[in-house]
């Protein structure tokens, strides 16, 4: 399994630069998001990332086509209501593309269009999802056995759900929160890791 960090947008710049920094290493991507910067901020902030040594592998840049490419990290994160994949993909070829989807129907038309892979939730209750109500494993269950991409778990996705992921089928899990809005968001993220590791393999 795979496990990738997301941004939540809410930390001081500098404080997210300090933990992307020691995470970068172990984490297998990080999706930045971070998209109540502008442009030329968001863009300013992810060479400063690249310039302080975290390796252009290590992240992918959420929604901005334009910032990826300027930056020449090769992995976009598309909203669902987001950038056509297929569009995306015929002009720039070279990118790795994710969507988020929250059905069935938006999975499979994300694999159609050409993802590399597929981001489903919220599995599990969350906060930043509040009044609106989970999908859960058995719809992960249904997406993982129907999608010949990888599917990625997100919403609500604590240590001890890891295994429970695994079992429906997930490629992977993405953490927000349980991340970026802990005091130590290091060792949160080595607690996941921990977990992480005892099921599957790498995409």
């Amino acid at each position: 399994m795979v496990l990738v960090a997301v941004t939540n947008g809410k930390l001081e710049e500098d404080r997210l630069a300090v933990v992307i920094k020691e995470i970068a290493p172990f984490v297998d991507w990080i999706i930045l998001r971070e998209n109540q910067k502008t442009p030329q901020a968001y863009l300013s902030f992810v060479k400063n990332l690249l310039e302080s040594g975290v390796h252009k592998q290590k992240l992918c840049i959420h929604n901005r086509v334009d910032i990826a490419c300027l930056s020449g990290i090769n992995k976009v994160h598309l909203p669902e209501k987001g950038l056509p994949v297929r569009d995306v993909k015929a002009s720039f070829p070279f990118l790795k593309i994710g969507v988020s989807v929250h059905s069935e129907e938006a999975a499979r038309q994300a694999e159609e269009q050409g993802a590399d892979y597929a981001m489903f939730g919220h599995i599990y209750q969350t906060a930043s999802k509040e009044g609106i109500a989970p999908r859960g494993l058995e719809e992960l269950e249904k997406i993982t056995g129907r999608l010949h991409i990888p599917v990625l778990a997100i919403g609500g996705i604590t240590p001890e759900r890891v295994s429970r992921l695994y079992e429906k089928g997930a490629s992977g899990a993405a953490v927000m929160s349980g991340i970026f809005n802990e005091d130590d968001p290091f060792k949160a993220f080595h607690i996941y890791r921990k977990e992480e590791l005892l099921y599957g393999q790498p995409l």
